[in-house]
């Protein structure tokens, strides 16, 4: 459950309560129930998927075995371009918070500096074969559950009932819709309790209860935390980092630079993990023939696919350079629901199958389940992902033509890795 909540609270936590604020204002806690009740449905499904399964994996795994396989790699594309973009929206906060204290970088070339030197750094991290382990995800859990509650024990004495009233109108549709996605981009990175299922003692059991208890625990993280903002700040809608401004106000520039501080180290622990993750989905595509072999490289002195890695650092850093925070966010967010919506559609083939791994999280009625939480998906994307859909669309057309190519390239897999 460390790893799966070490993944879902960052840059959610961290750029929401504002962002949200500016769309929603007081209906910004309805905002985060209501993503909280759309994500339910979809969290039952992984859960059952992941029950499914034992090895490593997660949703291209639950594709593989019950799709065709472009669709399969569909997912997978899609869930790198979501990694690039969320890296992306990790490197924009970040350069906002260092802006506190250095106002000069938050524009022109002092922030495209930070920003080509936060990659480089973070490339040559991993290049040289720094790898993630269960003690230093332990550690960074720990400094981030300290960070929460810290922030929300110091700011919740200072509260403003009247400041959490409602006074406005609720937004329309298509406006809700888009302070979801925002929410959405929050409870993002629980698919990864079935990428790391062949770590667990046993997946088919500890995947379900990991995910349950993990979206429970972020959800209370994040209501909190959006109590503070909302009840201590004259106006959330004026800073990118309204957990700064909370401790400002409350503790004037020491308590600034304290929130500032602890968020820096919850941003750059986030992205150390993107970047380890990110080159992965590639090598596992290229691994697979469904992307050039030569992603599949690995460096003779480092013994770490440097081709990979290199190319997912270019994407997720020059996706920073050319987005701000919110576009960057909402296209992260956009590309990974089409891969849970392609997971769902995998959990519907599956329940329909007789040769099909028998869950140990059975739902009653998991075709339904999974058309249900599919629909409400795809209902998300309509309103509020329309302008980013059809550039989506091209980026998924760009790697089907390399799936295509690659397909017609590669030798056939071994049949002992078929679904």
């Amino acid at each position: 459950m460390g790893v799966l909540a070490n993944a879902m609270i960052g840059a959610g936590m961290l750029a929401a309560p504002s962002k949200v604020f500016v769309l929603a204002h007081g209906w910004s806690f309805a905002v985060l129930a209501a993503a909280a009740l759309i994500t339910t449905p979809l969290i039952f499904c992984f859960a059952e998927l992941g029950s499914r399964f034992s090895n490593t994996g997660g949703p291209y795994l639950y594709a593989r075995a019950a799709l065709p396989g472009w669709i399969a790699f569909s997912v997978g594309w899609m869930l790198w371009i979501s990694q690039a973009l969320a890296l992306a929206t990790l490197s924009n906060l970040l350069v906002s918070y260092l802006a506190g204290f250095v106002p000069v970088l938050a524009s022109g070339l002092p922030r495209a500096a930070t920003i080509i030197g936060l990659g480089l750094a973070m490339t040559v991290i991993v290049l040289r074969g720094v790898r993630e382990s269960a003690a230093s995800s332990n550690a960074l859990i720990v400094v981030k559950a300290v960070f929460v509650v810290g922030f929300v024990a110091a700011g919740v004495w200072f509260i403003q009932p009247e400041r959490l009233a409602v006074v406005h109108p609720p937004p329309d549709p298509t406006t809700l819709a888009r302070a979801v996605l925002i929410y959405l981009f929050a409870y993002s990175g629980f698919e990864r309790a079935g990428v790391i299922a062949g770590e667990a003692k046993d997946p088919r059991r500890d995947v379900p209860m990991a995910l349950l208890a993990s979206v429970a625990l972020v959800t209370v993280a994040y209501a909190t935390v959006l109590l503070v903002c909302v009840g201590v700040l004259d106006d959330p809608t004026l800073t990118d980092r309204p957990l700064a401004e909370v401790g400002a106000l409350l503790f004037g520039p020491v308590g600034q630079v304290a929130v500032s501080a602890g968020a820096i180290v919850v941003i750059l622990g986030t992205i150390v993990s993107g970047v380890l993750v990110m080159p992965r989905i590639l090598l596992g595509l290229s691994e697979q023939g469904q992307l050039p072999a030569f992603l599949a490289r690995v460096h003779p002195r480092w013994r770490t696919p440097h081709i990979a890695i290199l190319i997912s650092s270019v994407a997720a850093f020059g996706a920073a350079l050319m987005s701000d925070l919110l576009s960057s966010l909402t296209f992260s967010t956009a590309a990974r629901i089409i891969s849970y919506v392609l997971c769902c559609l995998a959990l519907w083939r599956l329940s329909r199958r007789a040769d099909a791994p028998p869950p140990e999280f059975p739902l009653p009625a998991p075709g339904l389940f999974a058309i249900a939480a599919g629909a409400i998906f795809v209902g998300v994307l309509a309103f509020a992902a329309t302008a980013e859909l059809p550039v989506l669309a091209g980026v998924l057309a760009v790697g089907l033509i390399l799936y295509a190519i690659s397909r017609r390239t590669a030798p056939s897999p071994d049949p002992r890795n078929s679904p």
